[in-house]
Formats: C-alpha cells, sequence, structure tokens
C-alpha cells in the first residue's frame, strides 16, 4: 500500500496537486494521489458497500461504482485594512493693539502790570486773569489672549492575517483487473488517474484580532476662528500739552481803579513818559478734560504651538483578500459510492 503526502495549490489547483495522505483500511489498496492511479481490492469495496460477488457483478456491469478522494485543506490569508479617524486640537495665539487717546484741558492765566509814569502820576499796578485751552495725545499699547479650536481627518494602513478550512473532492477513473480475470475473476479496480479539475468548497473563515497597524498620518489642521478676551488697558502714554499762545488767552477784565488805563503803560506813544515798566504774563493751574478714545488696530496675532487632542477612531475599510497556497490540514480518503474505503 502506498499512499504519498502532497502539497495543495492556489485556487486554481490541478488535479495533479492533490495531496491525499492517507492509510486505508486494507493493504489492498495502492494509490498514487499525484497521478490518481494505483489499486483498489475488490474486498475492500464490497465491504465499504456491503456487497456480495453478485451485487459488486451487477454494480461493474451497470457502471454505477465512482471512486473519489477528498482530502481537507487549510490555506492563510491576509488583508490590508485602512483605518479613519480625526483628531481635535486647540492652539493658544497672543494679538497685540494699540489705541490713541486725545486729552483737552484749560489753563488759567494772569497777568501782572506795573508802570512808573514820569509825568507825576506815580507808580502804577494792574492784574487780570485769563483762560486758554489746550490739547494732548496718547497712545498705549496692550495684549489679549485668544484660543481656537481645530480639527485634522487621519488614517492608518495596517495588515489581518487569518486562515480558511476547505475542502478538495476529486473523481478518479478506473477499469476492473482485466488481467486477472482471465485467470478465474478480478481481485479489484485499476484507477486510471483524475478525471478533470477537483472541486474546492470552502469553509471557515477566521480572522485573527485585532489587525496590526502603523502610525496615524495626519492632513493638514482646519481651524475656526479665534475667541479672544477684552482688551485691558494699562495707562495713555501722553506727551506735553499744547495750549494756545498768549495772544489767544481769553482775557477777563483788569482789576483797576477808575479812570485808570493798563494800556497806557503799554502804548508806545508814552515812551519816555513811564519807566520801570514790567508786564508778567504767568500760567495757572491746569483743568484735566475727559480722554476721547481712537480707533484700536489690532495687530498681529502670534499663535503658539498646538495642543493635539485625543483621536477618535472611524471606520475601518477592507481590502482585497490574498490567499496563500492551500495545504493539507488532515488525512486523505478514498471514498466508492461515497462509502469510506
Amino acid at each position: 500500500m502506498r499512499i504519498r503526502g502532497i502539497l495543495i495549490g492556489s485556487v486554481a489547483v490541478s488535479v495533479a496537486a492533490i495531496a491525499l495522505g492517507t492509510t486505508p483500511a486494507s493493504a489492498s489498496v495502492n494509490f498514487d494521489p499525484t497521478t490518481g492511479t494505483g489499486f483498489i481490492g475488490k474486498g475492500d469495496v464490497q465491504t465499504a458497500l456491503g456487497y456480495n460477488n453478485a451485487a459488486l457483478q451487477k454494480a461493474v456491469d451497470s457502471k454505477s461504482l465512482a471512486f473519489t478522494a477528498k482530502q481537507p485543506t487549510s490555506q492563510s490569508l491576509s488583508q490590508e485594512v485602512v483605518q479613519a479617524g480625526s483628531q481635535t486640537g486647540s492652539q493658544v495665539g497672543v494679538q497685540s493693539g494699540t489705541q490713541t487717546g486725545t486729552q483737552v484741558a484749560t489753563q488759567v492765566v494772569s497777568q501782572d502790570l506795573t508802570c512808573n509814569y514820569t509825568n507825576g502820576n506815580g507808580t502804577k499796578t494792574f492784574h487780570r486773569d485769563g483762560v486758554r485751552d489746550g490739547e494732548r495725545t496718547g497712545t498705549r499699547t496692550v495684549s489679549h489672549v485668544g484660543i481656537r479650536e481645530g480639527s485634522r481627518d487621519a488614517s492608518r494602513e495596517g495588515t489581518r492575517t487569518g486562515s480558511r478550512t476547505g475542502v478538495l473532492t476529486g473523481t478518479l477513473g478506473y477499469d476492473i483487473d482485466v488481467e486477472a480475470r482471465k485467470a478465474n475473476q478480478y481481485t479489484g479496480f485499476i484507477l486510471n488517474g483524475w478525471k478533470g479539475e477537483p472541486s474546492y468548497a470552502a469553509g471557515t473563515t477566521s480572522w485573527n484580532s485585532p489587525a496590526s497597524f502603523g502610525d496615524w498620518s495626519f492632513g493638514d489642521w482646519s481651524f475656526g476662528n479665534w475667541s479672544f478676551g477684552d482688551y485691558k488697558f494699562g495707562d495713555y502714554q501722553f506727551g506735553d500739552y499744547a495750549f494756545q499762545p498768549v495772544t489767544d488767552v481769553q482775557w477777563g477784565a483788569w482789576d483797576s481803579a477808575p479812570g485808570e488805563n493798563p494800556d497806557d503803560c503799554l502804548r508806545s506813544t508814552n515812551a519816555g513818559k513811564i519807566t520801570a515798566l514790567s508786564n508778567v504774563i504767568t500760567p495757572g493751574a491746569i483743568t484735566e478734560g475727559a480722554v476721547t478714545n481712537g480707533a484700536l488696530v489690532d495687530g498681529a496675532i502670534t499663535p503658539d504651538s498646538i495642543s493635539d487632542g485625543a483621536i477618535t477612531e472611524g471606520a475601518t475599510t477592507y481590502g482585497n483578500i490574498e490567499s496563500g497556497v492551500r495545504i493539507s490540514s488532515g488525512p486523505a480518503k478514498l471514498f466508492v459510492n461515497d462509502k469510506a474505503l
């Protein structure tokens, strides 16, 4: 008896590729699975079918005997998988701002005039108060912090492995042992080889879990608008007040006795009549008014680093299944009319 072990090919397997690595129960079976040729004793067929000589002869004459072989197989599988994902992120930014301000003020001014007359009128003193307007501008610079939220798409590639069971079934051509029959009666059946391609019936597919993924591959961030808090301003940095000239002061009346005219001290026609002329204008206290704020000019935003959030895993897309070589996963069996030999 002779049964050879063999290697099963790919899906489109040839007949000669079946491996029937089994040992039939009777030593009168001689079978070469590579070619599908061999010999099966008459007694083995009768035992399998429960036939006597007459019943077996009838089956032979009617050509109702069919010999088949079955081989359990296993097959390795691999599959590319792609998983989608998304990631949230936040980013802090700092923005500067500049604002101008204008402040008005008023200033009191006093004038004291003293002159000595040479015509016997003596010394005359005069006093008056006035007011003048002024204005100054200033600037202040400030910054505030904002935050914006964003998201980006991601994907990662991986593979998973598995296996699939199956059964290869082939039909064998045969003749009776004619030479032996000449002497007495035939002793068995000569197997002539495979008839056509064996058929493959796929069984259970099982996958190892989980898939083995590589690193995530990210796209660009897509950010929303910045959300800033209010500016918190410091004090204005003002320049000096620019006041109206003294000639534009809004003067009040001179403090003078009736009949006295302070303009007499200042007339050029009185030159020679007046000596020791003193004309002193003294600026007084400044009364500041309200500050009028100008437009706020926003500066550039300086973004900080992005804080990555959690990755949300999405759907997994499965690619084509790559099948490995079918191999024998158990003993092959011979059958006659679907009865095991």
